[in-house]
């Protein structure tokens, strides 16, 4: 399933509201892909074992909403080890480990419900509480997480960290109607922390997605 529903999608796009696209099961080959070091190296070995199980060799991986990577990825990971997944949790009063085996095809999909302001286009309108500017934002692709990744970790190699900056640059479409990207840019800088902090909340609660949480009861307390 896609929890986009295909309505981010382009109609141009072969994912275009589709709510489900056909996997395959893992095999020993897509073994081989998760075991290849250039590929760990590249940081692309989810998504050329993603490639490998899609039947439909038209949907190119780069271009799925990460909501939707996740739920494929879960999809093909239960096909080839199962759906029990086995976690060290720590409990936050006592701070214990438990052991908590998840079961995968338990965990909620989060179907999108926020309506883009154009039907078949990734973008969303919010308005800042503090600065009152009505901004436009999309969400990630798998393409934004590799670029967002490479330029992090230029960033990273200068002995400074700007995860939250680098975020918001990627997402932000248009803050007041411009769509300047050196502007843009500019303001993510300089906007409240305030008005960052609740765009955020508001991305991560509305993005659609796999609901990757769980719940346990603690062993020793």
């Amino acid at each position: 399933p896609l929890p986009t529903r295909g309505a981010l999608y382009s109609p141009d796009s072969t994912l275009y509201n589709r709510e489900t696209v056909p996997i395959k099961a893992m095999t020993a080959h897509e073994e081989d892909i998760l075991t290849s070091q250039a590929f760990i190296k590249e940081g692309t070995v989810i998504s050329q074992l993603l490639s490998s199980c899609l039947t439909d060799k038209s949907i190119q991986v780069n271009d799925l909403t990460l909501g939707d990577r996740n739920s494929i990825m879960t999809a093909v990971r239960i096909t080839g080890y199962g759906s029990e997944y086995k976690v060290i949790a720590k409990c936050e009063s006592c701070n214990a480990s438990n052991k908590v085996c998840v079961n995968l095809s338990n965990l909620d999909i989060k179907r999108l419900e926020l309506k883009p302001i154009e039907p078949g286009k990734n973008e969303f309108e919010y308005t800042l509480p503090v600065t009152k500017k009505k901004v436009t934002f999309k969400f990630m692709t798998v393409r934004d997480e590799i670029d967002r990744s490479k330029a992090s970790q230029s960033l990273a190699n200068m002995k400074f960290e700007s995860n939250i900056t680098t975020y918001l640059r990627y997402v932000l479409l248009s803050v007041g109607g411009v769509r300047d990207k050196t502007k843009i840019s500019h303001f993510v800088r300089h906007m409240p922390a305030f008005d960052s902090k609740s765009l955020r909340k508001f991305i991560n609660e509305h993005e659609p997605g796999i609901d990757m949480t769980e719940n346990f009861t603690c062993d020793k307390c």
